[in-house]
């Protein structure tokens, strides 16, 4: 088991600075944290619970970790928070931004600063996020098979595959997708969800595909394409409901209506697709939030609070 004497004979730096990292307590400059951190990391070093504990409680704060704000993430973020207030939990909310600055929340479970961390987008690789398990328990929503984080991922193949059946029955056959990037497991879980409805269905035309990997004036980026298309779909779907609502407000301020020029069909349940009278594919993210905190909790505290079904479903508007 490594100590702290092998975390100074490694690093040259005494036992009391890196005992103050440790503990949390007294003044490191950012550098010898940032040295020391890594060596605990790299070293498998994790602090005597027993003594810990009789120097300072747990913090009862989860960190809740995004790559870059996007609508979504109110919406998430309020159903996690709100479940981790019920159970006597506070949030605190990284908007990393760079792989190092993801890092460093990451490091704040070697010193548990952070009792656990929920992750809503990354930036790291996942054997990279995974080594930080063995500080403190990780959750994510996204689709990851690591046998330390917890991972309560819908799948996308199924429902998208459904819901394209279900507007084919309906008469609509020229369907665009808006997706977000290739890296997502869930994107490419769609793309084989189209590719197998083509197969099914070749008098479909799904050629209208266009992947992006933000929020930020997708949706106008979108209704410009659509626009300058001359034989754009009459149907698109959208993978986040707020791009959809863009897209829809766009295309109206270039004289376009809908439903009636195109059906637009946004993704995840959201507020803004109830607000803007969407139709949309639930996709669970409140019981994904809800699930998300439980398995930290539970994880935490040696419990066995249940968790909730998740359903994703078609939810019709218009």
């Amino acid at each position: 088991m490594t100590t702290i004497y092998d975390l100074a004979r490694k690093t040259g730096i005494s036992k009391s600075t890196i005992s103050r990292v440790v503990s949390g307590n007294g003044y490191v400059s950012e550098d010898k944290r940032k040295i020391i951190l890594d060596a605990m990391h790299e070293m498998n070093y994790v602090p005597n619970q027993v003594a810990k504990d009789l120097r300072k409680k747990r913090t009862n704060t989860i960190g809740f970790l995004v790559s870059e704000y996007f609508p979504f993430v109110g919406d998430f973020l309020n159903s996690f928070t709100k479940i981790a207030a019920e159970h006597g939990y506070s949030v605190n909310v990284y908007f990393t931004q760079t792989a190092d600055n993801e890092l460093k929340a990451l490091r704040l479970l070697t010193t548990h600063a952070l009792d656990a961390i929920f992750i809503l987008t990354r930036i790291n690789s996942w054997d990279t996020i995974s080594s930080y398990a063995k500080f403190g328990p990780i959750s994510t929503w996204h689709r990851v098979n690591r046998p330390n984080i917890y991972s309560n991922f819908i799948d996308h193949y199924p429902i998208y595959l459904q819901v394209l059946n279900h507007l084919y029955k309906s008469g609509h056959k020229d369907i665009g997708h808006v997706l977000s990037g290739l890296r997502n497991a869930n994107t490419r879980a769609r793309v084989r969800a189209i590719d197998d409805f083509v197969t099914a269905h070749p008098d479909s035309n799904q050629s209208f595909q266009l992947f992006y990997h933000t929020q930020m004036k997708t949706g106008e980026d979108v209704a410009k394409k659509w626009l300058d298309n001359p034989n754009h779909p009459t149907t698109v779907i959208f993978y986040d409901d707020f791009v959809a609502a863009e897209f829809i407000s766009t295309l109206r301020k270039n004289g376009k209506k809908v439903p009636e020029d195109c059906l637009v069909v946004g993704s995840n349940n959201s507020e803004i697709a109830k607000i803007m009278n969407i139709p949309t594919i639930d996709l669970c993210f409140k019981n994904q939030a809800h699930n998300a905190f439980i398995y930290l909790y539970n994880e935490l505290n040696s419990a066995q609070l249940p968790y909730e079904t998740q359903n994703p479903h078609w939810v019709d508007a218009y």
